[in-house]
């Protein structure tokens, strides 16, 4: 079925992405924690298979977005 991965996602605020280069050089990184994100930001894609949204979603993270959500748009959950 076309289109029936869908990734949300919104971009992080300066102040997070400056936070999390910070930690990443630190000792500790803290796994439990909130994400800044600019409310306006928040958007969406579509993908026919898991294997395109995974990639586009770990592509999105690299350039500085929190994915809010990954799901089947037909799955029944």
């Amino acid at each position: 079925m076309a289109g029936s991965i869908i990734v949300r996602y919104a971009q992080k605020t300066y102040k997070q992405q400056r936070a999390e280069k910070q930690d990443a050089h630190g000792v500790f990184k803290e796994l439990n924690h909130s994400v800044d994100i600019i409310p306006e930001s928040e958007s969406f894609m579509t993908f026919s298979t898991w294997k395109e949204a995974k990639r586009f979603a770990r592509d999105l993270q690299e350039r500085g977005h929190h994915i809010l959500d990954i799901k089947d748009d037909y799955s029944r959950s």
